[in-house]
Order: structure tokens, then C-alpha cells, then sequence
């Protein structure tokens, strides 16, 4: 492997993406950005000259053009060059990003639709009442799939009962469905993961589960927002105010709260490596800067989150 290339690979982990073991120069290129193999949103190629290169991601939307450190000065005709292979891996990455979404899409809409709403005594009631969460009505945002199948390396290996949940961006178009594997008798099905996000159809970043429906027509609307589902629903039965799953501590970083909320509440995980408090910090410092009122809340128990401490104090049983 020559230098430059090295240095396109590097800058390409740098920016959190594993590339391909070998690329061929002048070659369009699609590999996992999420660590999964069946995964292909991460894109990338390097020029035929060696001497630039354009790489991205589907999911985050990146987009990086990568030149050597020292580049030595290019003729006219280098440079115009160097622009056309770099509008067409752009435009290639495009159409194969825009064809993954629409599949995306077709897949996701078909999963919704096959599910229906949780009822008492369903695995999905018994899950969420097992972790002491009780509501009046269970949010429009989850529902209950009787037999969705368990996908790993690309084959299904089984179905199972789930707890589906809609995720959606601020203007509420279905980007993903986060899945919850269960038992019939609604307790964490015995997988390596039970809890999986669908492929996107759109941009992931700023998309949550909304379970409450924020009253915007208050005089200063209100909203919360925590990492898990069963977090977020915890807190609203704790503290009675529509609050969204941002998903991950990622997902919490880069929230999107509706347009016109005036305070937020960010219910932090207490993690032990500090990832939790750290997103929570960060969506905080971005939405004082919008002008919002924000309140962090933590647990004081390292390693728990709130549905943690709501299920420790016996609520709903």
C-alpha cells in the first residue's frame, strides 16, 4: 500500500469508519459503517491518480473529501480533473443512497403496517409492566408485532414476538422502526442483541420516538427526552410530560425537540464511562443555545437510568 493511500484509509477511520480491507483506485466502493456485515452505508474511492479521494456515510450523512497533507500544486487540467472524479463518485453515492433509502422505505412501511396496537396482556404490556411502567394508554409511537423475524448475518434464524417502535424524524416521516425482541411471556428474548434499529430511509440524525404528543398551543411547551424507550416512558409516567427515545446516547447527542418547545428536560443515564452524561451535556449546551430552558437530570446511582430507579421504587405495581 502506498503512502497516500494509507493516509485516505486513516483519515477514513479517523472519521469513525472501518474501510474495506483493499481498494482499487478509480473504483466505487460500499462497506458497513455500523460494524454489521449485511450493513452497506459507508461509500468510498480513491482517485485513479492516487492523489485524492471523496468517502461517506449514508447513515450520518458525511461526506469527505480527502486530499495529502502535502499536495503539491496541480495544474489547471489536474484540478479540473480531479473535480469531475469527485462529482461522479458524489453523484454515485447519491443514487445508491436515494435507491437504499427507497427500499428502506418499501421494508419499513410494510413492517408497521403488519404490526397493531399493544393490548393488556400481550408480551409487549407484560414487558413494559415488568419494568413497573404503567400508562393510562400506551403511546401510538410503539405497537406489537406477533412474529418478526430475527435477522444475523443475513440470515433469519427465527421469529419472534416483538415491541416495535416508530422512529421518526421532526416532521414525523417514519425513518426507522427500533425493534425489542421478546418472549411470549413478554421478557428479553435470549439473543446476543434484543434490540435492534431497521435500515434507515432517510437521515438517522436528530430522529427519535415520540410518545407523547408535545401541546404546542401551551403557553411555554414542555418536552423530555431520554436514550431507551422504557427511560423515556418511565420518566413521563414520573413527571406527566410528553417525552421522545432518542434511541442511543448518539441519538440523544443530536436530538431534534419540536419547533417551537420552549423547555426541554434531558433524563441522562448515570453511565460509569461517562457516555450518557456526555451526550446529555451536549444536547444541553446546543439547545441553551436556541434559546430554550433546559433541565438535566441524572441518576445518582452510577451505572442505572431512570427506568432503573422507577422500577426500584415498585411504581405501577
Amino acid at each position: 500500500m502506498n503512502q497516500n493511500a494509507n493516509e485516505f484509509r486513516l483519515a477514513m477511520e479517523a472519521e469513525g469508519l472501518t474501510p474495506p480491507e483493499y481498494m482499487e483506485p478509480g473504483k466505487f466502493y460500499r462497506f458497513p459503517s455500523n460494524g454489521r456485515k449485511s450493513d452497506t452505508a459507508g461509500w468510498c474511492k480513491f482517485f485513479l491518480d492516487d492523489q485524492a479521494g471523496v468517502f461517506g456515510d449514508f447513515r450520518s450523512g458525511l461526506i469527505y473529501v480527502w486530499l495529502p497533507k502535502d499536495a503539491t500544486p496541480h495544474t489547471l487540467a489536474q484540478r479540473q480533473e480531479r473535480s469531475v472524479q469527485r462529482k461522479k463518485a458524489q453523484a454515485n453515492a447519491m443514487v445508491a443512497r436515494d435507491i437504499r433509502w427507497a427500499r428502506a422505505a418499501a421494508a419499513n412501511n410494510d413492517l408497521w403496517a403488519q404490526a397493531v396496537s399493544i393490548t393488556a396482556g400481550d408480551p409487549v404490556d407484560r414487558y413494559l409492566s415488568g419494568r413497573g411502567i404503567r400508562l393510562e394508554c400506551w403511546p401510538a409511537a410503539l405497537s406489537y408485532h406477533a412474529s418478526l423475524d430475527y435477522w444475523k448475518d443475513g440470515q433469519s434464524i427465527g421469529r419472534f414476538p416483538a415491541m416495535v417502535g416508530a422512529v421518526t424524524n421532526v416532521d414525523g416521516t417514519l425513518v426507522s422502526i427500533h425493534r425489542t425482541y421478546l418472549t411470549p411471556d413478554g421478557r428479553k428474548a435470549d439473543m446476543e442483541t434484543v434490540k435492534k434499529l431497521t435500515r434507515c430511509s432517510g437521515r438517522l440524525e436528530g430522529c427519535s420516538i415520540k410518545l407523547g404528543q408535545v401541546n404546542l398551543s401551551q403557553e411555554l411547551p414542555i418536552v423530555g427526552v431520554a436514550e431507551g424507550i422504557e427511560t423515556a416512558l418511565a420518566c413521563m409516567a414520573a413527571y406527566g410530560i410528553p417525552t421522545a427515545s432518542a434511541v442511543s446516547a448518539h441519538g440523544l447527542e443530536r436530538y431534534h425537540w419540536p419547533e417551537g418547545a420552549h423547555s426541554l428536560i434531558v433524563f441522562s443515564d448515570n453511565d460509569i464511562k461517562q457516555v450518557g452524561q456526555q451526550a446529555a451535556a451536549a444536547l444541553s449546551h446546543r439547545a441553551l443555545s436556541n434559546g430554550l430552558s433546559v433541565r438535566v437530570l441524572t441518576p445518582p446511582q452510577a451505572g442505572t437510568d431512570w427506568a432503573d430507579v422507577w422500577a426500584s421504587l415498585g411504581e405501577g405495581a
